[in-house]
């Protein structure tokens, strides 16, 4: 999510391309699930995916055209909320 202090935080100028990773532990339909918040919230996007060694873990890029900050957050925030979800940055 892009709320919090103002020394950290970017100007952004909407709409935006933003690209930000999530880590979950390895689930089946975890790609499917971002796929899906993606689409149902129209952005445009893409996203990558790469495993941990042992494969218990999963990074995904995800990459999409936001069309305000009110729109990056609560996409953020639905992703946060996919089972296996870690962290986000």
């Amino acid at each position: 999510m892009i709320e919090g202090s103002n020394l950290n935080e970017k100007e952004i100028s909407y709409p935006a391309e933003v690209v930000f990773k999530a880590i979950f532990r390895n689930r089946e339909f975890t790609l499917q699930t971002l796929t899906t918040i993606l689409t149902e919230n129209n952005i445009t996007g893409k996203i990558d995916s790469r495993e941990s060694k042992n494969g218990k873990f999963v990074s995904f890029t995800i990459s999409g055209t936001f069309c305000s900050k009110e729109e990056l957050n609560s996409v953020c925030t639905k992703v946060t909320m996919v089972e296996g979800f870690m962290s986000m940055f």
